[in-house]
Order: C-alpha cells, then structure tokens, then sequence
C-alpha cells in the first residue's frame, strides 16, 4: 500500500489559500457538494457522463482500492476541487475536477501536481490522462504541468477519446514542482 503524504497548503497567484489533503470514502458528502457546485458542462467535461452518472461513480473513485484521491478545500471547510490518482498496473490514470467558481486559480494545477507526486512516490512508471479532444482547458493544463517537469508529453487518439501521457523518470525521481500556483491564462 502507498502512503499518501499529508496534507499541504498552497497559495493561488491570487493569494487564496486551498489545503490539499487526502481524501475517501468518508468525504462522499462534500464531493457530492462539490458536483452540486459544477455545471452539467464542467461535469461533462470530467466524467463524460451526467449528473445522476457522475454522483454514482463517487464512492468507486473515492475507495483506497481505486488509488488515491486528493481534496482541494478552502479554509471554510468547502471542497472545491478533487483529483484521482487511480492505479493501472505500473501506470496511474490522473483525473481532475474544479468547481466553476474556482476555476483558473491554479487549484487543477495545485492538484495535478499533486497527483504526479503521489504517482512518483508510488513508483509508477506513467501518469495518463483521457479527455475529449475539445476539452481545451485540460489539454493546456496537462501540457503546463508536465512541460514543468521536462517530461515530455505523448498523445494518442482512442475511440473519440484523448489520452495524453507522460512517462516518469525511472526510480521514482522527479524535478519539483512548485508550491505557488503561476497564475496561467487560458484555463
């Protein structure tokens, strides 16, 4: 089993302080909230799938089983972002979602960055990514952070799906990434 390091404070461009910290099965209430902060189109755009659909993958993505989930709260206690880091053999599938509200403020970045680090930790051989090829907001922000990292980044197209991936350094070793989000214009 891989532990998951603990919680971690960042600090938006716009100075707005989210805690990343892990999260499961015990958080379904506040990531059903969170849904309830998205829009069908943002919903959309993560789970291609509706509402209801998305609402029932929760407890599967938020099981230790699955992987990893990481929570972006604010300092109300609200979850405003969450990602997952789900296990596939000696690869991990990265999925993310913000609310709309908090979108472009780095916290996809925050926990991109995040989710890469607990891929590295674990000894994974590649972080992925599937989207659909219009989905511009993510491609852009899975090209910032991985070009952060000098990686580079494939491309693949699937069945109407983009899958982008990028192989870690071997043994786990990785530049680091930084704990102030740039503000990024774009996405």
């Amino acid at each position: 089993m891989v532990a998951v390091p603990g919680p971690r404070a960042v600090v938006t461009a716009e100075g707005r302080k989210i805690l990343l910290r892990a999260a499961g099965p015990g958080d379904l209430p506040e990531a059903l909230a969170l849904h309830a902060r998205c829009s069908e189109r943002t919903l959309a755009g993560r789970y291609r799938a509706s509402a209801h659909e998305a609402d029932a993958l929760l407890p599967h993505l938020l099981h230790p089983a699955m992987g990893r989930s990481v929570a972006a709260v604010t300092d109300d206690g609200d979850v405003v972002g969450l990602g997952h880091l789900l296990f596939d053999g000696e690869e991990s599938e990265v999925a993310l979602l913000v609310a709309d509200d908090w979108q472009r403020l780095g916290i996809g970045s925050a926990l991109l960055r995040r989710l890469i680090g607990l891929a590295v930790h674990a000894r994974h051989e590649a972080v992925y990514l599937v989207t659909g090829p219009a989905n511009a907001a993510v491609i852009a922000l899975m090209n910032a952070v991985i070009n952060a990292t000098g990686l580079p980044l494939e491309r693949q197209t699937t069945d109407g799906s983009l899958v982008l991936s990028a192989r870690l350094a071997p043994g786990g070793c990785q530049p680091q990434l930084p704990v102030v989000l740039p503000a990024q214009g774009g996405w």
